[in-house]
């Protein structure tokens, strides 16, 4: 652990070095009224040759019409207007935490040692090579199926993994199947990260920005 914990140093150390070398945000100047800075930062991050006169006019536009809308307070999300975005978007997030990933993930390889593996190696090798495709699906699908009917089949689906997980477990405490268990216990760690990847894991932080 202690090798992988140091090579997580290496992409940390290029970010901040490479935050030394890289502009500004111009809509950020442009926003506290950095006039000149904002225009270099656009032109650099563009290129010489390129004409940014009107990206800027753009951008003067769109921060006037921000800075004309009203201003929002913290009790205005308790308004009638505001409660109901808040409450699907805060409870998604919630919800999304009480599906018990950061436990599954943590304890992945005692689980499957548990369920009678020699190591935890496999599983753990099988759900990393799972995740990125089915995350990827997801966000393929987000837009194609809507954001309601994945978060039921992502949901349904970690109910699944965990009654199969919790099945495996009954099946090794009485002895049955004890030649099944691992198998069982193993699809139903895959079944679960697998759903969870596809839409669970990242549906709810779209819909947090879109409410």
């Amino acid at each position: 652990w202690r090798m992988l914990a140091m090579a997580g140093l290496a992409p940390c150390i290029i970010l901040i070095a490479g935050l030394f070398f890289i502009p500004e945000s111009p809509r950020w100047l442009a926003k506290v009224g950095r006039q000149k800075e904002f225009e270099i930062a656009l032109q650099r991050l563009r290129g010489r040759d390129a004409d940014v006169s009107l990206e800027a006019a753009e951008i003067k536009d769109f921060i006037e019409t921000i800075d004309k809308l009203p201003k929002a307070g913290i009790q205005d999300l308790f308004s009638r207007s505001y409660i109901g975005p808040v409450i699907i978007g805060a409870g998604l997030m919630v919800f999304q935490q009480f599906a018990g990933i950061n436990g599954i993930l943590f304890y992945a390889s005692e689980t499957f040692v548990s369920a009678g593996f020699d190591s935890g190696n496999l599983g753990t090798i099988l759900m990393a090579c799972i995740q990125l495709p089915l995350t990827t699906l997801g966000a393929l699908l987000m837009d194609r199926s809507g954001r309601k009917p994945l978060l039921l089949v992502s949901t349904s689906g970690l109910i699944v993994g965990t009654l199969m997980s919790a099945v495996s477990f009954y099946l090794k405490v009485h002895g049955i199947l004890p030649e099944q268990v691992p198998i069982i216990t193993l699809t139903s760690i895959l079944v679960y990260i697998a759903s969870y990847s596809l839409g669970m894991g990242s549906v709810p932080w779209v819909i947090m920005s879109e409410v």
